[in-house]
């Protein structure tokens, strides 16, 4: 009895590997062993080729949602800057720090209620924005001192002498801060009445000053314009 032809498109693979019959790992003219090894897992390297294509394919969809974010919580923060009316201008603010979280303009707005904040002499709620802002914003950050700066001084404003002393010790570690935080901790010192610690900080102040006197700092001698008034506080202390 005559065999029943065999139909060309049902061929198995492993026939056409057995007459060798070219593929296209034959064609790319790799190596023997690799093309076996492709041949034999090819289901695993599937599967990882699909898994890195969808992580490629969400982190592309993240960075375009991230960006879309960024720019809708920039316009609402150019535009809240631009309301006149106090009010109406920190109902602004508010809504950009609870709708877009985690973004540069909520950080701003932040910053710019508490400025607000402190023009209508209400020191507590300016500290609470402060230090939301300060508690977010990484130690090596330029705006990191200027909150400190900000922030001893609304405590000196509330008497709140210890968190004040508190925050200019921290100042002191930033980097052309540190003539600044010894004239504030002689100051607060003075204001809790321990006039040891309150000469020997502005001892440390005279110190550094006359050190920076005539250094340059990029094209400009440095200048200490409080110096005059911490001598006098020194001399006063001293009697």
């Amino acid at each position: 009895m005559a065999n029943k032809p065999q139909n060309v498109f049902h061929v198995k693979l492993e026939d056409q590997a057995a007459v060798g019959t070219p593929g296209a790992l034959d064609q790319l003219q790799l190596p023997p062993a690799l093309i076996t090894f492709l041949q034999k897992n090819q289901r695993a390297i599937w599967r990882i080729v699909i898994v890195v294509a969808v992580l490629v394919t969400v982190a592309a969809l993240y960075t375009s949602w991230r960006s879309h974010t960024l720019n809708n919580a920039t316009l609402a923060y150019d535009q809240a800057m631009e309301i006149e009316k106090t009010q109406e201008q920190k109902a602004a603010f508010q809504k950009i720090i609870e709708e877009h979280k985690g973004t540069p303009a909520a950080l701003w707005s932040r910053i710019s209620l508490a400025h607000i904040e402190q023009k209508e002499q209400k020191f507590n709620s300016a500290i609470e924005q402060l230090k939301a802002v300060e508690a977010e914003v990484s130690a090596k950050s330029p705006l990191k001192p200027l909150l400190l700066v900000n922030l001893g001084s609304l405590y000196e404003q509330e008497k709140q002498f210890d968190k004040a002393e508190a925050v200019y010790q921290q100042l002191k570690d930033s980097k052309g801060f540190e003539p600044m935080a010894l004239d504030s901790l002689g100051r607060v010192y003075e204001a809790k009445g321990d006039t040891n610690k309150a000469v020997q900080a502005y001892q440390q102040y005279m110190g550094l000053t006359e050190m920076g006197k005539g250094k340059q700092d990029g094209a400009m001698p440095r200048d200490f314009p409080e110096q005059e008034i911490v001598q006098a506080s020194l001399n006063r202390l001293l009697k």
